[in-house]
């Protein structure tokens, strides 16, 4: 799926392979970054279901954007942190903004960034 996030109108609306979900609940979308491991939890709802689909629309944070969050993204939605769906998204902000430094986390508290470099000589 592919979302383009404007800062002039952050809610978006996007289908899903559900189906014949409840659309009195909030159910909980969260966006985890591939690079960077933070995961953003943004309450959805479904607006449409039916035996083959259900359609949601969420809103994202205000300054979403603006920030430089291009790429592709790991996504889940859960229901009372049960975890329902899940896929791969590909995220357009637009303007865009800058590019941020958002540090890169392996997952690894005690992590040696020791690098061995060779040269070659020149003959």
């Amino acid at each position: 799926m592919t979302l383009l996030i404007q800062e002039a109108n952050l809610t978006v609306e996007f289908t899903t392979n559900l189906v014949d979900l409840t659309l009195d609940n909030l159910y909980t979308y969260i966006l985890t970054s591939q690079w960077s491991h933070q995961p953003v939890e943004i309450t959805c709802e479904a607006i449409e279901t039916t035996a083959r689909y259900t359609t949601f629309t969420m809103t994202f944070p205000t300054g979403f954007g603006n920030e430089h969050k291009n790429g592709v993204y790991n996504w889940q939605i859960t229901r009372n942190s049960s975890p329902l769906e899940k896929g791969l998204v590909k995220i357009i902000t637009e303007p865009g903004g800058s590019m941020g430094t958002t540090n890169f986390d392996s997952g690894i508290n005690k992590e040696e960034r020791i690098a061995d470099v060779f040269y070659r000589p020149n003959y």
